[in-house]
């Protein structure tokens, strides 16, 4: 048993020995990335248009989305384009442009004071919708420390929601009145034709790059992005809308200025880098 372990501790120090440890250094980069993580409701509403929903409360919860994009940049090394010295910690910058496919979620519970049998109870309505495709691009900025092997970053960008019929799971604290159900979303001509798809994305994150190749590195990293999204209607599943329209006289076609359906991103980021 001792030497089999002692067999497997030294092929991993050769495996070790033989893997460079350094990054990629000036020129161009195509990243392949696959990320992994979570994503935060946080809607807001004005009292105003919550009250045309007939709700008393909007919160938000936390579901879990994944994607994929492909980014394509320039490292700088500052030595050359900044006279620093060859050893300084501070050893590149990168520019890059990035386009992708990803999930969308919204997560919200709703809160309404419904009428059953005669008085007034408080229901709670739990919403959560998967959006797929969701079209995401942008541009991002790194700076590399430590011979490129560490890089921290900030981008900027858009996404655009493309499903048109988003999935939903539907449960509440009172089975009777609304009952769990999953479903469908079928977002009409209409709609299709006033909501606004785009959302604003920032996110800030930091790599970690490991050079296996002369041409091929992997990239191990995390992520922490802010969405904001107004969307200018509501859409929902027709239980609840039937729901806002019966006991509420909702109009579904009235816009809602206020409502933002927020959201704050984090996960991990899987990639292969290629230098070109």
């Amino acid at each position: 048993m001792k030497s089999t372990i002692k067999k497997y501790v030294i092929i991993a120090v050769l495996l070790c020995a033989v893997i460079p440890v350094f990054a990629f250094d000036e020129g161009w980069v195509l990243n392949m990335r696959a990320d992994v993580g979570g994503s935060f409701t946080t809607p807001f509403i004005s009292e105003s248009d919550l009250s045309k929903l007939g709700a008393n409360k909007l919160e938000g919860m936390v579901g879990f989305i994944g994607g994929g994009r492909a980014e394509v940049g320039y490292i700088f090394d500052t030595a050359k384009h900044f006279k620093l010295p060859e050893d300084h910690w501070f050893s590149g910058v990168g520019a890059f442009g990035r386009i992708g496919v990803t999930q969308g979620y919204s997560g919200q519970i709703s809160g309404s004071l419904v009428d059953v049998g005669g008085e007034q109870k408080q229901v709670d309505v739990f919403v959560n919708v998967f959006y797929t495709p969701v079209i995401t691009m942008g541009a991002a900025g790194k700076a590399y420390f430590f011979d490129n092997k560490l890089a921290v970053g900030l981008s900027v960008g858009a996404e655009m929601i493309a499903d048109t019929s988003p999935s939903y799971e539907i449960y509440s604290t009172d089975p009777e009145t609304i009952g769990a159900e999953v479903g469908t979303i079928i977002v009409d001509e209409w709609m299709m034709t006033h909501m606004n798809p785009f959302m604003a994305t920032f996110d800030v994150f930091a790599e970690y790059n490991v050079k296996i190749l002369d041409t091929t590195e992997l990239i191990l990293g995390g992520y922490i992005g802010y969405n904001i999204y107004s969307p200018g209607y509501v859409t929902m599943p027709k239980k609840v809308l039937d729901m806002a329209i019966t006991n509420f006289d909702f109009d579904p076609h009235a816009p809602l200025k206020s409502y933002f359906i927020n959201s704050l991103d984090f996960g991990l980021t899987f990639a292969l880098g290629f230098k070109l």
